[in-house]
């Protein structure tokens, strides 16, 4: 019998607990099967096969895909192709589950059955080997005549045993094949209510982006989100949550949602995730409908927006405000709680906000700071410092006119534009088409196919998940734009952090014209711990000469952002890959590359692929959502991050080491800064025709960074020999 899913702790703690990993590629199996797996103990035989000679044994032959002794085998007469031992059981089962692609395919050249039963279970190859999460192996029988609708004698088909392994490319496989996302078991379980069981938040994400129906109840009368709260995985709950999933109803026992949460300890994961979709602990809506602060609106998203984009501009007038209107010692005070308490009645804003919206980083607050800074320098400048110093320095002020009206366009062209999306497929036959190429080459995995997306990865491209969308040439997420800063946007990204660096410095030659002509104070007045040419214009206009001080402080990270972006320029290198330090990109490589994996070695043997071709990697199995992942998130880490200090340090750190490697996108310091600039439409802008967003040069030739999928696709004289970059998965900088 297979497994089924219960409340009792001994149910979710024993053997039908998940598998330890979620498998993103077709990893290859030990020679020998593993009899405590966790869905394969109910499929494989009682017992191993007979105890033969090797050379007279297909079964161990088949395990360890000996094609050539199979050949020999088959030539002698002695068995077949589909001989079955005493249990039905197939060599071409046996080849399935160990991963061996040259042997699979040898035994249906010769007659295997692909739809053979076998073993206690009574299953299909194709079941055995997407209980394991190959694939390629899977794909392979599906395209020699394996039937998707067969189902084990536990009721299991091909969907629900990959749903238990949790590997989502064979999940896509399979929806893309044809087969109904509601397929039940004999309890009424569709793969979503397995998936939210196992606690498989990509797995229940992709379902319900392919229309899995949220609100299917099984034989018991539980929901899908009823299994989410067996394992308690936030993140399934939250995607069931944000699809409409009933929260109150429940099962035939009379249990629901809340009830079965207390019953099994995992009422902080539902609570967090009701707050995370604007519920209170009993499941009810926080605020009404198109609500914001108890006020309608008719774009609650856009409204939150546009309050924690504008809410800063407050923030920064009540703290200099605090400095004007109090001494130093009691300013500062003031000036910390009215920051404190203004920051954290924006989080308590927070709670209108959309699911992926619940905290500060993500929303524009940062970019409001940068925005409302820039307000106020600009006031104080245009009401203060202008009418005093424009006769005295006619130029600086034309200056800073215009390199600070261009600070301000940048900005908001990097804000408003597309940095260079990625485009989708339009339809299901269109990713249909990339899935079968990828497979075709040995590259279907996750560092070439975005499962969010549905798309071949370029090369150098990084999915946001932020953004939601894959970005050409993408160099890093930026919250002081509130923005990816990709291929499309990047010039002017540049010339944001260039016209704001030169402005500042223009800023502070003005400040301290502006000081010195004020008139004197008469007495002069006096200040703790200052002295008297302090002193006199903090007396004179405290405020403009605050916000000053404010504005100049923000060289500090400008000036690192922006001598990390010109070393990298240089370098022809993105912020992602000088962060990550892989070698020139986005490799993510895990020191095995040598190693030739046993589904390629026998492909090589039989001519289907190259090595060069292959995209395959046993370790490489991505990420456990049972796991706990350990993120330095701490205050101190934050700040490094949002000041940019951990991107200057990691780019210092980097320098030796770019210098040793070769960099198959360098052609030069000269170079490279011409093919920064040469990019599609002028600098000044993004270009607004659909599609051009990443167009560029690469050594003074064309190239669309959303078109090119590996470095032989690279103009000649950049090929690269050996190594290579790779496309990132869905990890956010």
């Amino acid at each position: 019998m297979g497994p089924t899913p219960g409340f009792s702790s001994s149910s979710s703690s024993s053997s039908k607990a998940p598998p330890t990993f979620v498998s993103q590629k077709a990893s290859v199996a030990p020679a020998s099967v593993d009899t405590d797996h966790v869905e394969l103990r109910d499929m494989i035989a009682s017992a191993p096969p007979a105890a033969l000679a090797l050379k007279d044994d297909i079964m161990k032959l088949a395990m360890h895909g000996d094609d050539a002794g199979i050949r020999a085998l088959l030539e002698s007469g002695t068995v077949s192709a589909d001989f079955k031992d005493g249990e039905g059981l197939t060599a071409l089962h046996w080849a399935a589950i160990n991963n061996r692609y040259s042997t699979v395919r040898l035994l249906l050249d010769e007659g295997a059955d692909p739809n053979a039963h076998g073993g206690d279970n009574n299953a299909t190859p194709a079941m055995w080997a997407a209980q394991r999460g190959h694939y390629y192996i899977v794909n392979l029988l599906l395209s020699s005549g394996a039937d998707m609708a067969i189902v084990d004698d536990s009721g299991y088909n091909l969907l629900h045993l990959a749903t238990f392994d949790g590997n989502v490319l064979l999940l896509v496989l399979l929806l893309h094949q044809g087969i109904p996302v509601d397929s039940r078991d004999p309890q009424g379980h569709s793969s979503l209510m397995w998936a939210a069981y196992k606690g498989f938040p990509g797995c229940v994400d992709l379902f319900l982006r392919w229309g899995a129906d949220v609100r299917a109840v099984d034989d018991q009368g539980f929901t899908a989100l009823h299994w989410a709260l067996v394992r308690g995985n936030y993140e399934c709950i939250c995607k069931l949550l944000e699809y409409g999933v009933d929260r109150f109803l429940p099962n035939k026992e009379g249990k629901t949602p809340a009830m079965v949460a207390g019953e099994l300890k995992s009422e902080k994961a539902w609570w967090d995730a009701l707050k995370e979709c604007g519920f209170d602990r009993n499941g009810h809506p926080l605020h009404k409908p198109n609500t914001l602060f108890g006020v309608h609106v008719q774009d609650r998203d856009m409204a939150f927006k546009r309050f924690f984009f504008l809410w800063p501009a407050l923030q920064v007038f009540a703290v200099v405000q605090c400095f004007v209107y109090m001494t130093w010692l009691l300013a500062i005070l003031s000036a910390i709680a009215v920051a404190g308490g203004m920051h954290w009645l924006a989080t308590k804003a927070l709670q209108w906000g959309p699911p992926g919206m619940k905290s500060i980083h993500r929303t524009p607050y940062l970019a409001g700071i940068f925005a409302s800074s820039a307000f106020w320098v600009g006031i104080r400048w245009a009401w203060a410092i202008l009418p005093n110093t424009f006769w005295a320095a006619p130029f600086s002020n034309l200056f800073f006119f215009a390199f600070f009206g261009s600070c301000l366009y940048f900005h908001a062209i990097c804000m408003i534009y597309d940095p260079g999306f990625v485009p989708k497929p339009t339809g299901l036959n269109e990713q249909k088409e990339v899935i079968e190429g990828l497979i075709s080459l040995w590259k279907y995995d996750e560092r070439n196919f975005c499962v969010s997306c549905m798309l071949r990865m370029p090369l150098r491209s990084k999915h946001c998940k932020r953004c939601n969308r894959c970005v050409a040439r993408h160099d890093h997420h930026c919250p002081w734009v509130f923005n990816c800063v990709g291929i499309a946007n990047h010039r002017q990204f540049f010339l944001y952090i260039l016209t704001l660096e030169i402005g500042i410095f223009i800023l502070v030659r003005l400040a301290l014209l502006y000081i010195q002509l004020l008139p004197a104070i008469e007495p002069a007045p006096t200040c703790a711990f200052l002295a008297e040419p302090i002193c006199q214009p903090l007396w004179q206009d405290p405020f403009t000469v605050y916000i000053s001080i404010w504005g100049v402080l923000q060289a500090t990270w400008v000036t690192m952002l922006l001598s990390v972006q010109l070393l990298q320029i240089a370098k022809a290198q993105t912020t992602y890959e000088s962060m990550t330090s892989s070698k020139h990109g986005y490799a993510h490589r895990h020191g095995n590359d040598a190693k030739i994996t046993t589904a390629l070695a026998t492909a090589i043997s039989t001519g289907s692929t190259s090595a060069a071709g292959a995209g395959i990697d046993p370790a490489n199995r991505g990420p456990d959502p049972a796991a706990h992942h350990h993120h330095d998130s701490g205050w101190w880490a934050k700040t490094r991050k949002l000041l940019g200090l951990d991107v200057f340090w990691k780019t210092a750190q980097a320098g030796g080491r770019g210098r040793r490697e070769k960099n198959p996108f360098s052609v030069g310091v000269v170079g490279n800064f011409k093919d920064f600039w040469r990019g599609a439409g002028p600098a000044w802008r993004p270009p607004l025709e659909g599609g051009l967003g990443a167009e560029s040069t690469l050594g003074g030739n064309a190239i669309n960074w959303a078109g090119i999928y590996e470095t032989h696709d690279l103009p000649k004289k950049q090929r690269m020999t050996a190594g290579g970059y790779e496309r990132v998965a869905g990890e956010e900088v």
